[in-house]
C-alpha cells in the first residue's frame, strides 16, 4: 500500500512540475524513474528473486538463469527509457552491451561444464 501513495505523489509531483516547469519535465521524469526503479528493485524484485531462489536452490542454474533474466529486464527497461527519449542508438548500444555481458557470462558457466564432461570423459579411457 505504501508503494501505490510513493506513486501517486510522483505522479502529483510530476503533473505539478510539468505544468509550472515544463523545460525541466524530462530531466525530473528520468530521476522519478530511478528513484521508483530502485524501490521497486530493492523493496520488491530482489526479496521475490531470493525467496524463489531458495525454493529452487537444488535446481543448478536456476539463480543464474533467474539473475541473467533480471538483468536483460533491465536493459530492456533502460532501451525503452532511451528510445522514448529518441536516443535509439544508446538503447541499442545497452542492449547489445547487456548481450554480450550475460553471453560472456554463460561462455565461462559452459567451459566449466565443458572441462568437468571432458575429465569424466578422460577416466571411462
Amino acid at each position: 500500500m505504501n508503494y501505490l501513495m510513493y506513486a501517486v505523489i510522483l505522479i502529483l509531483l510530476l503533473i505539478f512540475i510539468k505544468e509550472t516547469i515544463h523545460k525541466l519535465h524530462g530531466l525530473f521524469v528520468i530521476i522519478f524513474f530511478f528513484v521508483l526503479l530502485y524501490f521497486l528493485l530493492s523493496m520488491l524484485a530482489i526479496p521475490f528473486i531470493e525467496q524463489l531462489l531458495s525454493y529452487a536452490s537444488t535446481v543448478p542454474y536456476v539463480p543464474q538463469l533467474v539473475y541473467s533474466a533480471l538483468f536483460y529486464q533491465i536493459g530492456l527497461f533502460f532501451q525503452s527509457l532511451f528510445d522514448e527519449e529518441e536516443y535509439g542508438t544508446f538503447g541499442e548500444l545497452v542492449m547489445f552491451s547487456v548481450r554480450i555481458v550475460l553471453l560472456i557470462y554463460w561462455t565461462s558457466e559452459f567451459a566449466k561444464v565443458l572441462t568437468n564432461f571432458s575429465s569424466i570423459l578422460e577416466k571411462l579411457q
